[in-house]
């Protein structure tokens, strides 16, 4: 259901006109800019947030600038030696799975 202000609005609307296209419509007034009662409004910016360090749940900040700031081959060295470090423990496990072996003695067959 449309409403229209008048016959004229009416009219224009359904022989499809665009109120863009004609000069009275208040959208052809606001595209056009001849509104020169409306006052000009600055737009309001939000302040940018400023980047800062917090401490995380595993390390506190001091800890976490201390990593950031040491060597980077310092930090190769001790990543090697983590990795070292795990290599030698699967290496363990492996070992203690292939000297205990099932006992494959023990079947028992049913007849």
């Amino acid at each position: 259901v449309f409403l229209f202000a008048n016959s004229k609005c009416k009219r224009y609307f359904h022989n499809r006109l665009k109120p863009s296209k004609l000069t009275w419509t208040v959208v052809y007034r606001k595209q056009h800019k001849k509104d020169i009662a409306q006052e000009v409004v600055k737009k309001r910016r939000r302040a940018a947030k400023k980047p800062y360090s917090r401490s995380i749940v595993g390390a506190t900040l001091e800890v976490i600038q201390k990593k950031r700031v040491e060597k980077p081959e310092v930090r190769d060295a001790v990543r090697e030696a983590a990795l070292r470090e795990i290599k030698k423990r699967i290496q363990k496990t492996k070992d203690e799975k292939k000297t205990k072996k099932p006992n494959t003695d023990m079947r028992i067959f049913v007849s």
